[in-house]
C-alpha cells in the first residue's frame, strides 16, 4: 500500500506542476504584472469569491505623472501580504489586488500608504473597489 500511495501522490504532484506553467508570471521590469495578466488574476478571485463567500479589494492608482514607477512599486510591495498582488490596471493605473479584504480594510491600506510613503503617495488619485459591491474614492 505504501508504494501504491506514494505513486499517486507524485502524480498529483506532477499534475499541479503542469497546472501552474498557466499561472501569470510578473513582469521583470518592474515585479508587477502585466494588464491582461491582472485582469486573468480578478476574474479567477471573482470566481474564488463567488465559490468561498469571501470577498476582495482592488486599489487603483492613478499614476500618469510617476517618473519612477519603479521605486514607487518597490515602496508598494513592502506594504502588501504574500496573498496580494500588484498589476496594471488599465494603461496609467497601477492596481493592488488585496485577498479577503474589505473595502474598510482596503481604505485603511490606502491610508497607511499615505501615511509611511508620505506627500508623493498623497497626490495620487486612488480608488478602492471591493467585491462583492462595496466602493469608495479618496
Amino acid at each position: 500500500m505504501t508504494d501504491i500511495a506514494l505513486t499517486m501522490r507524485n502524480l498529483t504532484l506532477d499534475r499541479l506542476i503542469d497546472l501552474s506553467v498557466d499561472f501569470p508570471v510578473q513582469n521583470t521590469l518592474t515585479d508587477i504584472y502585466s494588464q491582461e495578466e491582472f485582469h486573468s488574476i480578478l476574474v479567477r478571485e471573482k470566481a474564488r469569491a463567488d465559490r468561498t463567500g469571501q470577498g476582495f479589494s482592488v486599489i487603483s492608482i492613478e499614476i500618469f505623472s510617476l517618473h519612477d514607477v519603479t521605486s514607487f512599486v518597490k515602496h508598494l510591495q513592502q506594504r502588501i501580504r504574500a496573498s496580494d498582488d500588484i498589476g496594471w490596471f488599465d494603461d496609467n493605473k497601477l492596481g493592488i489586488f488585496l485577498f479577503n479584504t474589505a473595502a474598510l480594510g482596503g481604505s485603511q491600506f490606502v491610508n497607511k500608504c499615505r501615511e509611511n510613503m508620505g506627500d508623493g503617495f498623497s497626490s495620487f488619485k486612488c480608488s478602492v473597489y471591493s467585491y462583492p459591491n462595496e466602493w469608495c474614492d479618496f
